[in-house]
């Protein structure tokens, strides 16, 4: 009876188990690198307010304003703890060559692009595509952390949040695109809400054609560039159908040339 008591209970803990060393493997996970845990923790928390502020837009202007602003504040956060991973907290000799070194690579960081977005859009009037941009991105972010986190928990209760998770990572390319695409048409948005008083300073459009000019030139992420060049590719078949009036293929023409010459040389990295 004793032993038939112990097989029970072992089958018991095998199907519904694995709770308590669950959560040890995931303390021991999160201990592992704090600077990394408070990363994605912030990554999370973006997250978890970008659906806030998606959901209460529609209904609760005050919420979907606090929301906003905590989203681009953990945004902040965690690209500058992304930015200190990736080129350390200061430069390694202090001498000008050394300095200067530190800040071109520093610059050429996805991270450094990102904060610079972060405090162009801190205090912004909420809009859904700028809230956007940074929910989607740190969502993949913390989709991936949080797998890795889950990958040695045993417990079925976890299972479905695995799936989940496991559908973003799965979608990772596609959502990269649309970021991509989003971060192109804020350009224009901002500019349209400069010239109707929606947006507060001039220099919010200056600082987005800055980061708009440092993503294109990112050496790790082509979605940028690829976007500009299926968006022209398409509008270009669009304005040549014969039913677009000449004058509209001309202005668009002339639009696309603009764009093509304000465009910056991207980075060729070294062979």
């Amino acid at each position: 009876a004793v032993h038939d008591h112990h097989r029970e209970s072992s089958g018991i803990n095998a199907e519904y188990g694995g709770g308590g060393n669950d959560i040890s493997t995931i303390k021991r996970f999160l201990s592992q690198d704090p600077k990394s845990t408070l990363m994605n923790m912030a990554r999370v928390f973006v997250a978890v307010n970008g659906i806030i502020f998606g959901v209460t837009t529609f209904f609760n202007q005050a919420m979907a304003y606090a929301a906003f602003q905590r989203l681009f504040l953990g945004f902040g956060i965690a690209s500058i703890l992304r930015l200190s991973q990736r080129v350390g907290a200061t430069p390694t000799e202090l001498n000008m060559a050394a300095i200067k070194q530190y800040m071109i690579t520093t610059v050429l960081e996805d991270s450094a692009h990102y904060v610079l977005f972060a405090f162009n859009f801190y205090g912004y009037k909420p809009t859904t595509i700028v809230g956007m941009v940074p929910t989607l991105y740190c969502t993949m972010q913390a989709a991936s952390f949080l797998l890795n986190m889950l990958k040695d928990c045993t417990s079925p209760s976890w299972s479905t949040m695995k799936a989940q998770l496991s559908k973003v990572r799965e979608n990772q390319q596609k959502l990269l695109r649309v970021v991509a695409t989003g971060e192109i048409f804020i350009m224009p948005l901002v500019i349209l809400q400069l010239f109707t008083g929606q947006s507060g300073s001039i220099l919010t459009p200056l600082v987005y054609y800055q980061f708009l000019m440092l993503r294109y030139m990112s050496r790790r992420n082509p979605y940028v560039r690829n976007a500009f060049s299926e968006l022209r590719l398409a509008t270009v078949q669009l304005v040549y159908k014969p039913a677009c009036p000449g004058i509209i293929r001309s202005i668009v023409m002339k639009v696309i040339s603009l764009i093509e010459r304000l465009s910056p040389i991207t980075y060729q990295p070294a062979n």
